[in-house]
């Protein structure tokens, strides 16, 4: 475990925690949204970093190939649920990413028991974080406006007022469909090893 790429994605779990503070406190003091807005492109680098300094190390390990997709899930749930808290994100939209992770988190263990190449990450899903963590970083930008509804699009247009936090939204639609095409896809492979081990 003791490898660069795996201290950098520890790193992206570690710096979880201060962002979400950060987010918080940026309702009182907005200086503070510049601080979360670092530590996320911070977070979202090391997600590019971690699997490149792996291979050009071959320093790949189990233990990365375990962590790296965690790391990314808790990154991306906890920045999720804080802009959903803040009233910057639909209740829909945390649930549609969130629920997705939860599934493909239970059947985890259970597929790796069965047949463990099935969890290996597949590349849509890989795109899905990718766009993801684009979008959110959209919507961490300052100045993000507040959604009037908690479990819908009231007070929010999507056409007008054109802004990062706009196109953030509509980027997170499109990273949201990837992560369903990428869940359907592990679904279809742990179909596929119950009815080989049968």
């Amino acid at each position: 475990m003791e490898n660069l790429a795996n201290i950098i994605t520890l790193a992206r779990i570690a710096i979880t925690p201060p962002f979400v503070i950060f987010m918080v406190m940026s309702n009182s003091h907005p200086g503070y949204r510049y601080a979360a807005l670092a530590l996320f492109a911070f977070g979202a680098f090391t997600d590019w970093l971690d699997g490149q300094v792996a291979r050009r190390t071959e320093s790949v390990s189990n233990f990365g190939k375990t962590a790296d997709p965690l790391a990314d899930r808790l990154f991306i749930g906890a920045t999720i649920i804080t802009l959903y808290a803040m009233r910057m994100l639909p209740l829909a939209f945390m649930v549609i990413v969130l629920g997705r992770d939860v599934l493909m988190a239970a059947g985890y263990p259970f597929l790796g028991k069965i047949d463990p190449d099935k969890i290996a990450v597949h590349w849509s899903g890989k795109v899905a974080t990718a766009i993801l963590f684009v979008a959110l970083i959209c919507l961490v930008l300052p100045k993000a406006p507040h959604i009037g509804s908690l479990t819908g699009f009231s007070g929010y247009s999507f056409t007008s007022g054109a802004s990062w936090q706009t196109y953030g939204l509509w980027l997170f639609i499109v990273g949201m469909a990837w992560s369903l095409y990428s869940g359907a896809i592990y679904v279809k492979r742990a179909l596929e090893a119950v009815r080989e081990s049968a």
